[in-house]
């Protein structure tokens, strides 16, 4: 009987193995990098919120102490903890967190952006 060599041998079946293995381990990789960029997603998405809580703690408070805004004003965290608009401000971790609003009045309408500084994030421009 006699054998025709039309089909995999060894050789061909161990290179293809090793293609397939090293594509296995790079897609890991890329896969693991992906999901370590989602846990980052969240803490920042953590931070936005800390920002957006304190602009409308700043909100507010400019309202209710009825206070005109000419350019600029900065209200601090700690008169808005004082007053009671805010109770606490942590990050994810637990970790205190400073901050200020900047009240910038454009055209009679007010603008309010919250700024933090925490241990491991700090807002742009701060």
């Amino acid at each position: 009987m006699k054998l025709n060599k039309n089909g995999w041998g060894t050789m061909e079946m161990l290179l293809l193995s090793g293609g397939l293995l090293i594509a296995l381990i790079v897609s890991i990789f890329f896969i693991s990098k992906l999901y370590g960029s989602f846990d980052d997603s969240i803490a920042n998405k953590n931070y936005i919120d800390l920002e957006n809580r304190l602009a409308d703690a700043g909100r507010e408070y400019i309202n209710d102490y009825n206070i005109e805004v000419s350019g600029e004003y900065k209200l601090s965290l700690i008169t808005l903890k004082n007053t009671g608009y805010i109770t606490d401000f942590n990050d994810i971790s637990g970790n205190s967190c400073n901050g200020y609003v900047l009240i910038t009045n454009i055209d009679s309408i007010n603008h309010y952006k919250g700024y933090i500084l925490c241990n491991d994030y700090q807002t742009r421009n701060y």
